[in-house]
């Protein structure tokens, strides 16, 4: 197989550069410089799977596949998928204490008794059952007077796939306590599978906040969780995904984002 003859291929500067700028066009990810050993090896993993044996002529091909199957398979290997349950304790005790409360209370008196969140990077899912649960906790679900829908998004598509089957394993809900593990998980050989009347309320799709295209499609959110997202773009990625995530967050919404992600969100919030 050509792949077979990676090893000792070097990404030099120029080539880096090259994929560098075609992952951010595409993407809005970017890598600079210090992330040159990291994007040589993830290319490489890609390389050896399409038999591809030199940088250039996988380059070639992420710009010639229009139907862009190579480059989402390549932003699979390129980004991180940590995430967990209530991730931010304090951020989901915000949510369940003021947040919710507010909307339900602004939703009954529009006579509109419906909620709408968005979990923008959802990865394995983990953050929109997450939400769902504390909507469902907060509502004591099933309620004539009150519905929602939890809509998660990503660039990666085997995450999304997981998400979709909502099957975990002992660790990823070893934080959980026992009660909500009887109400919204079932046992599933040895795992646990989130409960059918959740994830009919949990949709799953492919789309990337930094795309005006993925995001016109969808909209109308009374919260968004974007967390540990942006810190994959640059500053004028980073605008333009804000300022889609604005587009389809309501009037008088709420945006969640990590800590460490704050200073970008800009004042028209």
């Amino acid at each position: 197989m050509k792949g077979d003859n990676l090893f000792g291929l070097k990404l030099n500067r120029e080539i880096f550069l090259q994929f560098s700028r075609l992952i951010r066009e595409k993407s809005g990810v970017f890598f600079d410089l210090s992330k040159m050993y990291f994007l040589e090896t993830r290319l490489k993993r890609r390389m050896w799977e399409r038999g591809i044996s030199d940088f250039i002529s996988y380059y070639d091909l992420l710009k010639t596949d229009y139907s862009d199957r190579e480059f989402k398979e390549l932003l699979n290997e390129i980004t991180i998928h940590e995430t967990s349950f209530f991730r931010i304790r304090s951020q989901f005790q915000t949510f369940s204490d003021f947040v919710l409360p507010e909307l339900i209370k602004a939703k009954v008196d529009s006579k509109n008794p419906y909620l709408s969140f968005l979990s923008a990077g959802c990865s394995t899912g983990e953050e929109a059952y997450s939400i769902a649960i504390s909507v469902l906790e907060k509502i004591k679900f099933p309620s004539m007077s009150m519905d929602f829908n939890v809509l998660g998004i990503d660039i990666s598509i085997d995450t999304i796939e997981k998400a979709r089957a909502g099957l975990y394993g002992e660790n990823n809900v070893s934080s959980l306590s026992e009660d909500v593990l009887v109400r919204y998980f079932e046992r599933v050989d040895g795992n646990y599978k989130i409960k059918d009347f959740i994830k009919n309320r949990v949709l799953f799709k492919y789309a990337n906040i930094y795309s005006d295209m993925d995001m016109s499609g969808i909209g109308g959110f009374d919260v968004v969780f974007c967390r540990y997202v942006l810190i994959y773009f640059d500053d004028s990625s980073k605008r333009k995904a804000l300022a889609n995530l604005k587009k389809v967050l309501n009037p008088g919404g709420y945006l969640f984002v990590a800590p460490s992600e704050s200073y970008n969100v800009p004042d028209s919030f």
